[in-house]
């Protein structure tokens, strides 16, 4: 292959090398003698007007009707055209993908979106990752562009550097001339406006679409521009919701049932406009009740069927039945619930058995807190089961498990090598109860300052008035 056929292109139709490319059709170059033999003026079938067409393509168009036509991959119109493929048109941001991988002259990396940029004397086609990789934050319009160094030395972009500052179009404000027409507020202002139009053509009744506009404008004067931007398409399902039932409001009820007590956290923006506008008030009552109830339903669905199961289910029964006769909270049958569960857990990970006084008085050893509520589902273990399990723990083997487990927090506060005062307010309030036998801490409301005793360093503490001593964590335990 001669030099010429590498530097000049050839025509694909004669074969011809020297002669400029006059059209390229469908990813074939014609020269300006086939040009003229081969396209001939018609009427476009497109649009009905003449244009230089090829002979040989009876479905052919004129360039103005490919040109409008959707992007062959993304379906897009209106976009700038960056190819004509021979699927047909594709946008400048798929040309891309109907060019050949080249290798970077940079990192070797083959890419499809290869670009000219000046490295020293040298140009080099590069990625985009290698093309950008002396870009920097403006620090006047925080933009990411190639900086350049200004008179007073400092690195800013071309506009900020040569520009300095204008005025925004919309608010005619002072900003950053690298900012561009807008400002931020403006900018963000006509984003969240952009995007409530496209979601509101979401919801299929058009009293549902006039509620979302005045929630829109509620939000923009409750919350900044760029949040209420960002944070609009998370309010969508419920006002896919409200669109389900278009007639009226619904009730706090009917809220709470499809939402769930979590999820109407996070919806508390529309809540709060759902009050304003139309005095919809919150039972916080009604709320930790049901939120209590759907914790058992998962409670009682999370274990596997068979004989902790049924224990379970046959607790909750009774449970319910003494809720019913006032004699219990839904809390209280929730948290009973959950010590019941544990029990059993206790006993074997898969529920397939019931407990035993050596599980329960290990259960019981390792949570003392647990007691009270597990005391319940004890008694009515042996009432049902005739089982004589008892809930009473040896107070030797308490204390033994209670100091193993602060054993077990000063070694992972030893190990962690912490600092700061929250870090020593928890090691002292540790060392505290394993090494003075104190029952409990409030680390809050002690007072400590360093001091060394015999070579060792370690914390003078004040407590309710009495004065410890403590080891440093620095120390060897």
């Amino acid at each position: 292959m001669s030099s010429v056929e590498l530097q000049e292109p050839r025509c694909d139709e004669c074969g011809c090398v020297g002669k400029k490319i006059h059209r390229v059709h469908k990813g074939r170059r014609y020269c300006s003698n086939c040009y003229v033999k081969l396209f001939k003026r018609s009427v476009c079938a497109g649009c009905g007007n003449y244009a230089r067409l090829p002979t040989f393509d009876e479905h052919a168009r004129c360039r103005q009707c490919v040109t409008n036509s959707p992007c062959v991959r993304c379906s897009r119109t209106g976009r700038p055209v960056g190819m004509i493929t021979e699927y047909g048109p594709a946008c400048s941001s798929c040309a891309h993908y109907f060019t050949k991988a080249e290798p970077c002259e940079q990192c070797a990396e083959p890419s499809t979106r290869l670009s000219t940029v000046l490295r020293g004397e040298k140009r080099l086609r590069c990625c985009p990752r290698c093309a950008r990789e002396d870009a920097a934050t403006c620090p006047d319009c925080r933009r990411h562009r190639f900086l350049v160094r200004g008179d007073d030395g400092q690195m800013r972009c071309k506009l900020c550097n040569t520009l300095g500052s204008t005025r925004c179009l919309t608010c005619s404000q002072v900003m950053p001339a690298g900012k561009g027409k807008e400002c931020d507020e403006c900018g963000w202002k006509r984003h969240f406006e952009q995007r409530a139009r496209v979601f509101k053509e979401r919801f299929e009744h058009e009293c549902v679409r006039e509620r979302f506009a005045e929630f829109c404008e509620w939000l923009k004067a409750h919350m900044e521009a760029q949040k209420a931007a960002l944070k609009l398409k998370s309010y969508i399902p419920f006002f896919l919701f409200l669109d389900c039932h278009p007639e009226e409001i619904p009730s706090y009820v009917t809220l709470l049932e499809h939402f769930h007590a979590d999820g109407l956290r996070r919806m508390q923006t529309p809540m709060l406009w759902l009050k304003e506008r139309y005095s919809l008030l919150a039972d916080d009552v009604l709320r930790e009740e049901y939120s209590d109830k759907r914790r058992i339903t998962e409670l009682i669905a999370s274990v596997p069927p068979g004989t902790g199961a049924a224990a379970l289910e046959g607790y909750l029964a009774y449970l319910m039945s003494k809720l019913q006769a006032g004699g219990t909270t839904i809390r209280s049958v929730r948290l009973s619930m959950r010590a019941a569960k544990s029990v059993l857990q206790a006993e074997s990970e898969t529920f397939a058995a019931l407990p035993t006084q050596q599980s329960v008085s290990a259960y019981l050893t390792r949570t003392p807190g647990q007691k009270a509520a597990a005391q319940g589902f004890i008694s009515y273990l042996n009432r049902t089961y005739s089982l004589s399990l008892k809930s009473e723990v040896s107070a030797r083997a308490a204390l033994r498990a209670r100091t193993q487990q602060l054993e077990v927090n000063l070694q992972a506060l030893y190990a962690s090598s912490g600092e700061g005062d929250t870090f020593h307010r928890q090691w002292i309030k540790s060392a505290l109860m394993l090494l003075h036998g104190l029952p409990s801490v409030n680390k809050k409301t002690l007072s400590f300052s360093p001091e060394e005793i015999n070579g060792q360093a370690g914390f003078n503490v004040v407590l309710n008035e009495q004065t410890y001593w403590v080891p440093a964590p620095k120390a060897p335990l």
